[in-house]
């Protein structure tokens, strides 16, 4: 896989999606957000999806009932376990990740670098977070309604787009940061 890949296009290639659409913005400075719709029927002979270490997380919002399990390269895989429709998780690509997907898989898939996090900090004048709470198949309403909001923009024209995604990119990470961030500094 080519490294000039946008980081969208390469979620694409690791799901092993070839009809996924991606949006990227940069709602701050540097970092770059990118939000993946991914939708694909895996058969039980596919390979599982490995996602290299990154200095990043992901959410992973699922648009239907979705079972996967965790996969590590050093211990035995994770029961299958279904996730629901609306559900999230959050994951650090710090140590990377793998999971082996049955079935249907659609979702809503954003990449958030650490980069992205300490310019939100900055930007409102608050603590670093130092880290995101991991969680799996967790309800977490902002984020589904988020997600319902974006939807429509992967259809609209690139300039009403572009101005319309930075401002939500920018709310979903500053939720993301208040509800799931972890900080050595507590005030």
């Amino acid at each position: 896989m080519s490294e000039a890949l946008p980081i969208g296009e390469k979620i694409a290639e690791y799901f092993g999606a070839e009809n996924a659409r991606s949006l990227m913005t940069r709602p701050l400075r540097r970092a770059e957000l990118a939000i993946t719709h991914l939708w694909r029927h895996y058969e039980d002979g596919d390979h599982p999806v490995i996602l290299p270490a990154d200095d990043a997380f992901l959410v992973v919002l699922y648009l239907i009932d979705v079972e996967h399990r965790d996969i590590w390269p050093d211990r035995p895989p994770a029961p299958l376990k279904l996730y629901p429709k609306g559900s999230i998780c959050l994951i650090s690509l710090k140590q990377g990740a793998g999971i082996a997907i049955r079935g249907s898989f659609e979702a809503l898939v954003f990449h958030i670098p650490r980069s992205h996090l300490a310019e939100l900090a900055d930007e409102a004048g608050e603590p670093r977070v130092d880290d995101l709470a991991i969680c799996r198949g967790i309800e977490d309403r902002t984020v589904r309604d988020i997600g319902a909001a974006l939807m429509p923009l992967f259809d609209m024209a690139d300039d009403v787009r572009d101005r319309l995604l930075a401002h939500v990119a920018l709310a979903f990470n500053a939720h993301i940061a208040q509800r799931y961030g972890r900080s050595l500094y507590r005030h």
